[in-house]
């Protein structure tokens, strides 16, 4: 029985934004790498638990009116409220992302062939001391402010006074709140709401971090079932001694022979939609990655990262301390890109860039010249030889740029965030990487996640191998050839690679099993698809060397050799 359920997920207004919708969470990156799938979660969050406490990582993705924002989660205790940093998430999609690669066995003369095979692509909060206690009837236990937000930690026990507060002190409550919010309810827990200052916009959201003690992190879907649009992606990252699993969902290995291997299996997303809905009431989650931390060791707090604050405090020119930001990685760029880029390729992250414009603002007359990110990162230009040469575009121009004050901000909003962030991934061994889909009307159970330390590791890099015999003059992508999945399944291509295959990818079913994980022992499989998939497979699946099957062929034949002895 859990003692106490840590509840963290968003339940925000009118529009819950994609990542794709997400510009200023990605601008400032090379195009993606083009071996993995393209993925657009609603939610995202990092867990970390240990000796009964979370801590809970969450971006908020929303896209609306400022006004119109709203942030409304249960939570078992008084929790602690810091700001957090958009970079995790940017990290950790780079780090953890599955990656699916081909690469070409092929006989005769391939004149269409890659050098080497061929490959889909080149690879601080204001604690409790500071804040104002409600009396009396008031549900109110907190108010306070922390970033962009004002918020409010209120009792649970009374769903009426609860929402009337909310809206007499004008947080925005989603339509249908009422209806979703009663499982919540009950002594001893709270909700914590979110609303964004007056004079701050959607561009302003940053994320929160949570802390607080409970047994398992969990995810109060039933409530995020207001805001959520169908087929909602949820990503949920956990750091724990062990792989993380989904304690009251299902958990799906998806069938890899309907993932389109030729074209970075950009159809992943709707295969895992389709698998997650193999299993009972569409509860399940896929497992992306378990494995070490380490892939995120010093991504956000490595030893040179941003330099010192004194260093750039003593930088009194503007250019000189924008460009210091440049180079020492307040532009960070993903792993998978390779740091490719020069400064002025570059961008910075939104919270930093406007705090950077509010010190060194854009000029106004550069509006229709040049954009916010090329000015900062050519300012010395901008603010040299292109004012010089062209004064009636700066006329009035003045900044507010101190540089010790701007110093001290980025250090306390941008730098200690990071840090604290990165510190995690040195004090948990294990990083485990799960994610599902779910529409509106499958939110009714709210998922719970644990440890299962004795399952395998779980690889983001998965790899198939095309044969091919070209003939005397063929070409790999005109011959007959065949694909072999990763799991082993046969996919014919009659008329070469750059056909279509023998047939339909979709058929059949997209969960190869359907399991139940507990915190010991191997999965417990409650629907294994391996015949009827071989069945849609035809003869080119008959001869697929799927593990489980091969394992339980081996396991009969072995038997009969004992009956037969």
């Amino acid at each position: 029985m859990i003692k106490s359920i840590a509840s963290i997920l968003l339940t925000a207004s009118v529009a819950v934004a994609t990542w794709a919708g997400r510009a200023e969470a990605c601008g400032c990156f090379a195009p993606p790498d083009p071996t993995v799938p393209v993925v657009q979660a609603g939610e995202r969050i990092l867990f970390a638990t240990a000796n009964g406490q979370v801590t809970a990582h969450i971006q908020i993705q929303y896209a609306g009116d400022a006004k119109d924002f709203g942030w409304l989660l249960p939570v078992p205790s008084i929790p602690t409220l810091k700001v957090g940093t958009e970079e995790l998430f940017t990290q950790l999609i780079a780090t953890t992302q599955p990656r699916y690669f081909v690469q070409v066995r092929a006989t005769g003369n391939c004149s269409g062939l890659f050098p080497g095979g061929f490959a889909n692509a080149a690879p601080s909060a204001r604690g409790a001391e500071d804040a104002e206690f409600g009396g009396g009837g008031s549900p109110l236990v907190i108010q306070s402010s922390i970033g962009p937000y004002d918020y409010a930690v209120l009792k649970a026990d009374d769903k009426t006074a609860m929402l009337k507060w909310l809206a007499d002190n004008r947080y925005f409550i989603p339509v249908g709140t009422e209806d979703v919010v009663g499982p919540y309810i009950r002594q001893g827990a709270f909700f914590l709401a979110l609303k964004l200052q007056s004079g701050k916009s959607a561009g302003d959201i940053q994320p929160v971090v949570l802390q607080y003690p409970s047994d398992l992190p969990m995810i109060p879907i039933i409530l995020t079932s207001v805001a959520a649009q169908p087929n909602m992606g949820i990503q949920v990252w956990m750091l724990g001694n062990g792989r993380a699993i989904p304690r009251n969902y299902r958990h799906v290995v998806i069938n890899d022979s309907q993932l389109d291997w030729f074209n970075s299996a950009q159809n992943y997303n709707d295969v895992v939609i389709k698998a997650v809905s193999e299993a009972p009431e569409k509860h399940a989650f896929v497992t992306e990655y378990a494995g070490t931390s380490d892939v995120m060791k010093d991504v956000l707090d490595g030893p040179t990262r941003f330099g010192s604050q004194a260093a750039l405090a003593a930088l009194t020119d503007p250019a000189a301390f924008v460009e210091y930001l440049f180079e020492n990685g307040y532009a960070p760029v993903p792993p998978n890109q390779g740091g490719r880029f020069a400064p002025s390729q570059q961008v910075l992250p939104p919270n930093l860039k406007a705090l950077v414009l509010g010190a060194i603002p854009f000029p106004s007359g550069l509006k229709g010249v040049t954009t916010e990110d090329q000015f900062l990162s050519q300012l010395r230009f901008y603010l040299g030889d292109y004012r010089t040469r062209n004064p009636g575009l700066f006329v009035g121009y003045q900044t507010n740029f101190v540089a010790a004050s701007l110093a001290g901000e980025i250090f306390e909003k941008v730098v200690k965030p990071a840090r604290e962030a990165g510190a995690l991934f040195k004090q948990y061994p294990t990083l485990t990487r799960l994610y599902t889909t779910l529409s509106p009307q499958d939110m009714t159970r709210d998922p719970v996640f644990s440890y299962n330390p004795s399952l395998p590791e779980v690889s983001r890099d998965h790899n198939a191998t095309y044969e091919v015999n070209c003939g005397i003059a063929g070409s790999q992508f005109t011959s007959p050839g065949r694909l072999i999945t990763e799991q082993g399944w046969s996919i014919k291509y009659p008329n070469g690679r750059s056909s279509d295959p023998e047939r339909a990818l979709a058929q059949g079913p997209s969960a190869l099993r359907v399991e139940t994980l507990a915190e010991e022992g191997a999965p417990i499989v409650d629907l294994d698809n391996t015949a009827p998939i071989r069945q849609v497979q035809g003869c080119g699946g008959c001869s697929a060397v799927d593990p489980l099957g091969l394992g339980l062929l081996a396991l009969a034949a072995f038997l009969r050799r004992r009956r037969a002895s």
